[in-house]
């Protein structure tokens, strides 16, 4: 059945409280980076075909949107809310209605729930639209960092995008968190890739964020014969240069840019110190 002329009037008012909403809503944007995280690692080699919307139009269920590369739409409803059912705020007919509207256009889709209160009764979904609707709960926290400490699937998602071989401390982790909520808060999210999160994150992260996704920087045959001339142990891994002594004594890592293969270049250190006082 079409949208009417009266559900075009309620669905008006919903997106525009929702937009409001959006404005403070903590609990959105943290499952919005669990999402971000978890489609990083899932379609590395297609983050420029997945998008995401928060506050979709013309949808009953729309606080976020996930569009995969197998042209699959996952529609989220988020509820911070403890006394949450079923049957609160017409909840329950909103994804009849998202059901009934995506099958009528065709699509590839799923409705997704993503509820705090942990009420048990909310994974018994109405038997209506059960065929194609998930309950998920999510904590709510007061900030990413409790979040990270709290929710093990949480700090996983993260983990699992960090680079092969870095050491997963939590700063590390919390501040690939910080700069994948930095650029999806300045992204718009109106039908951004992950791609395009993913490239802001790094410039947000200024050289601390290394991700799995970024290309591996490239070094030069006369840096490498430089360093190792020093003494240094060192492999590129993403944006980064990670290296220690012969003892692994000494160690650190920096993220490799034009800039500092030059630097490396003009002063052509020539003993360990020299080159850790540059590379530090």
């Amino acid at each position: 059945m079409p949208i009417t002329d009266e559900e075009r009037k309620y669905l008006k008012n919903k997106h525009r409280g929702g937009e409001n909403n959006k404005k403070g809503s903590q609990y959105e944007n943290f499952y919005a980076v669990y999402c971000i995280a978890k489609l990083i690692g899932e379609c590395q080699s297609q983050l420029d075909a997945v998008y995401l919307t928060s506050q979709v139009e013309d949808a009953f269920v729309d606080d976020l949107l996930i569009e995969r590369p197998t042209s699959e739409k996952i529609y989220h409803q988020l509820r911070d809310v403890q006394s949450l059912t079923w049957e609160y705020a017409r909840l329950e007919y909103d994804f009849k209605r998202q059901m009934e509207i995506s099958r009528e256009n065709g699509e590839s889709f799923c409705l997704r729930l993503v509820y705090s209160n942990g009420n048990p009764s909310l994974a018994e979904i109405p038997e209506e639209i059960a065929l194609c609707t998930e309950a998920i709960p999510f904590p709510t926290c007061e900030s990413l960092l409790q979040l990270l400490w709290s929710y093990v699937p949480f700090k996983e998602a993260i983990s699992d995008i960090a680079v092969e071989g870095e050491e997963k401390e939590n700063d590390k982790l919390f501040g690939i968190a910080g700069a994948l909520l930095g650029a999806w808060e300045s992204c718009g999210q109106k039908a951004v890739s992950i791609a395009k999160i993913s490239e802001v994150a790094r410039c947000l992260g200024k050289g601390y964020v290394n991700i799995k996704n970024y290309s591996d920087a490239e070094i030069s045959e006369a840096c490498r014969t430089i360093l190792e001339r020093c003494g240094l142990r060192f492999h590129i891994s993403g944006i980064k240069l990670y290296w220690s002594n012969a003892n692994g004594r000494l160690n650190g890592e920096i993220e490799w840019t034009s800039d500092l293969e030059q630097r490396l270049l003009q002063e052509a250190p020539t003993d360990l110190l020299e080159v850790v006082a540059l590379l530090s």
